[in-house]
């Protein structure tokens, strides 16, 4: 019996780990139940401006940002801490369950989604991300001791998108 729970529980792993989280990042289904979109990957040819962030043992420099709808950002993340982190662009409730999931499975390595990105100490990555429509977005690291949740202290921050 302990061979089978071990056995689920590593499927279980392997089978969130090919979940798409870029399908997440759409949203509510671009908006059909209600909800707003959180935007898309950016075309790198499209890029409005540039943005660095600072990501620093357990906070991002500048943790608020203002962009406007229609905006493609090159966000250039820097990480002069001590640790690895990552940045998640997405919804409150996609980045808490993303952060529950890195609880549950400290370990697990995910390849880079559009909406996430793992930058390790002394390092400097980019992402590329179009902001179709006005509202709020948030970002923050879901690395298990780096965010303990939206309604938290940590590493995170909101993107308020300024209607056109």
């Amino acid at each position: 019996m302990k061979k089978l729970s071990v056995s689920v529980l590593i499927a279980s792993a392997l089978t969130l780990n090919f979940i798409p989280v870029g399908a997440l990042a759409a949203g509510n289904h671009h908006g059909e139940h209600g909800g707003t979109t959180i935007g898309s990957p950016g075309d790198p040819g499209q890029v409005s401006r540039t943005i660095e962030i600072t990501m620093v043992d357990n906070r991002f420099r500048p943790s608020e940002i203002e962009v406007k709808q229609g905006e493609t950002i090159r966000f250039v993340l820097k990480n002069t801490g001590k640790k690895k982190h990552e940045i998640m662009i997405g919804t409150r409730e996609e980045i808490d369950k993303h952060g529950k999931m890195m609880k549950k499975f400290p370990d697990m390595e995910h390849p880079d989604e559009p909406n996430m990105i793992t930058v390790d100490p002394g390092k400097t990555r980019e992402l590329i991300w179009h902001f179709a429509e006005a509202g709020e977005v948030n970002f923050a690291c879901p690395l298990p001791g780096h965010f303990k949740g939206m309604n938290f202290p940590g590493m995170k921050g909101t993107i308020k998108v300024e209607a056109k």
